[in-house]
């Protein structure tokens, strides 16, 4: 069951990929495998993070890690004719240090394990963010509050936070553009998913 929702959605990424009329650079990019030395194990007894840095720090004496997950996909972008690029939504599946295919990132934000827990972004309470270590070519590492879907269990099914850390790709396009354009532009992270102790 998990492996057809699994293959359903990246059939749907790839038909709505398709749809946005990629730019040359981006289509011309594969979308990044899961690399198995960045991303850590599902597993609440794992901690593979390496770096948990000011301001999107969270107390690990309060929180624990529940899984760290590797994102792999699009920031998609839509043109603005009045102020150009504009962020419309994440397109990613997110992936265990062995490649396995373990839950899908979107719009809102949301993050959906294939465990059948879900975790939302907080909409009263905004992301924190900071620049990534070259803000240039890669989007910002990030602190979300987490709200979990009520009534699931699973992995996602009390996550307090969010951390988007170790970001390649993904930037806002840059130059003109001409409305209705759409840009699904290639990133990975590794997503750190937070619980209470």
């Amino acid at each position: 069951m998990k492996r057809r929702i699994f293959v359903g959605l990246v059939a749907a990424t790839a038909v709505t990929a398709s749809l946005f009329g990629v730019s040359a650079a981006s289509a011309a990019t594969p979308p990044a495998t899961p690399d198995a030395a960045a991303a850590g194990a599902q597993s609440a007894s794992v901690t593979p993070i390496t770096s948990n840095p000011d301001p999107i720090k969270v107390d690990p004496g309060q929180f624990k890690i529940v899984a760290t997950l590797r994102g792999v996909g699009k920031q998609v972008y839509d043109c603005n004719a009045d102020h150009g690029y504009t962020f419309r939504e994440p397109i990613a599946g997110l992936f265990t240090s062995q490649g396995i295919p373990a839950a899908i990132h979107g719009k809102g934000p949301f993050w959906a394990n294939f465990d059948g827990s879900r975790v939302d972004g907080s909409t009263t309470v905004g992301p924190v963010s900071m620049p990534s270590p070259d803000p240039a070519k890669n989007v910002p590492w990030l602190k979300v509050t987490g709200v979990p879907v009520p009534h699931t269990t699973g992995v996602f099914s009390n996550v307090a936070f969010i951390q988007r850390v170790d970001t390649r790709g993904g930037v806002t396009p840059t130059g003109a553009c001409t409305v209705p354009k759409t840009v699904a532009v290639d990133y990975t992270a590794n997503y750190v998913f937070w619980a209470p102790k």
